[in-house]
């Protein structure tokens, strides 16, 4: 296979923030659909006659389809344009939500909502592609940072609002509706502003030779990323986390467990945003800052710290009874901190031992086939848990158990990641010092 090696594309700061601007836009459709459901999932329960374990159910639903669609969509990014593609599977493919929103059974509900999600699925790591190829390695950090705390603003933005809707009979029938529009105006914005470092002029008619060479490409690439132990390492430790289903059940949780009607209750998602907000802003920056010093070590530092400090903020607010909602809320404000700093470190080892080619394919691989395996599976298990002995037990084992068994079991990355990165730093010189060597000559 190729071994060529791709450099960040130097855009000037304007054109740089909007750019990482549209690529948050993008990404954050994904997670604004989660938060519509955590939401408004207490009214879809009266009004359908559901259960807890139904929540587990749509969210394990939706994860599960991004493990078979999430490739495909990163392989019509090859094929297409990443700007193209990206518009279709974040913007317009919002369509589905409205519909869903619509519904008049939960099953019919479960079936469009399955379907908004498999677009959505391919929206990370086509966004992640292009953000690597926008900035270079010492910078990756703080800016996967800015992309995922301004996901978080607009998730606890909207969280609030939506919980207004509780007010209204159909409530939840307008935050999907909602949702879907503001799906199909990204959509419309990333075909007309965002630029993308891989000219659609290298995306060329394709011919039945040309598929089948990128297919081979595809199969070849899979075998090429599991050939990296760090890449294998971070699958195997993605499988393991159940960090990501906190804010799913978070506000279930709250309405369930300590009698909060749904609209207080949604009220701590702004200090979870602003708190994943500060985890990720600074957490980038710190991370950078560690990476830089210790070159070979400091991002498995950050993970380690980041998982471990998680488990503990997570077993003081979901473990312990408090007295008002503020309190509530300053305690999830610690947990989305502490779940802010896991981007920023994950996607940035990710980005240093496999080369740009990949990056789209190593991306599906990882955050929208085994994490969203993972998560699917333990919104599922959390939701039976919750069922047979309470949410506060289920997120106990889950998110508290679980994360810092994890976060200990990370130690075993530093010796392969400190040999991966720099066999791909190494690669990287090569061929800067081979391009420039035949511009001399």
């Amino acid at each position: 296979m190729t071994t060529e090696i791709a450099s960040p594309t130097q855009f000037q700061r304007g054109r740089r923030g909007k750019n990482l601007a549209l690529l948050t836009g993008s990404t954050a459709m994904d997670n604004a659909e989660s938060s519509v459901t955590s939401v408004m999932f207490p009214l879809m329960r009266e009004a359908m006659g559901l259960s807890s374990a139904a929540l587990g159910t749509i969210v394990a639903v939706s994860k599960a389809v991004g493990v078979f669609t999430a490739i495909p969509w990163a392989f019509l990014a090859r094929r297409y344009s990443r700007k193209s593609v990206l518009a279709v599977c974040s913007g317009f493919w919002g369509a589905w939500v409205i519909l869903a929103g619509l519904s008049g059974s939960f099953t019919q509900f479960l079936v469009l909502y399955a379907i908004g999600a498999a677009g959505f699925a391919g929206a990370g790591s086509i966004a992640l592609s292009i953000l690597g190829d926008l900035y270079e390695d010492a910078r990756r950090g703080r800016a996967t940072g800015l992309m995922y705390g301004g996901v978080a603003v607009i998730t606890g933005a909207t969280a609030p609002v939506f919980g207004l809707l509780a007010r209204f009979e159909d409530g939840w029938r307008y935050g999907y509706i909602i949702t879907g529009a503001i799906c199909i105006i990204i959509g419309v914005l990333i075909l007309i502003f965002l630029d993308d470092p891989e000219s659609s002029d290298t995306h060329p008619q394709t011919t039945s030779e040309d598929l089948e060479t990128k297919t081979r490409f595809w199969r070849e690439g899979i075998r090429e990323l599991l050939a990296i132990k760090t890449y294998r390492y971070i699958l195997i430790q993605r499988i393991f986390s159940g960090q990501n289903v906190i804010m799913s059940f978070s506000i279930v949780f709250l309405v369930e467990e300590h009698g909060f009607t749904t609209t207080t209750a949604s009220i701590i998602a702004p200090p979870f945003a602003i708190g994943y907000l500060v985890g990720t802003f600074v957490g980038g920056r710190v991370n950078d800052a560690v990476h830089v010093m210790r070159p070979r070590s400091g991002r498995i530092l950050m993970l380690q710290a980041s998982q471990l400090g998680f488990a503990l903020a997570a077993l003081v607010a979901t473990q312990i009874s408090w007295n008002s909602i503020g309190a509530y809320a300053v305690m999830f404000a610690i947990v989305g901190v502490l779940q802010g700093q896991v981007p920023v470190v994950n996607r940035p080892i990710i980005m240093a031992v496999v080369r740009p080619e990949l990056r789209a394919l190593a991306f599906a691989v990882s955050l929208s086939t085994v994490e969203a395996l993972a998560y699917a599976g333990y919104a599922f298990l959390v939701g039976i848990l919750g069922d047979r002995m309470g949410l506060q037990g289920a997120l106990f084992i889950v998110t508290v158990v679980l994360t810092t068994l994890n976060g200990v079991a990370s130690g075993a990355l530093y010796r392969p990641y400190a040999r991966d990165s720099v066999a791909m730093l190494t690669a990287v010189t090569s061929l800067h010092d081979q391009n420039a060597h035949s511009e001399v000559r």
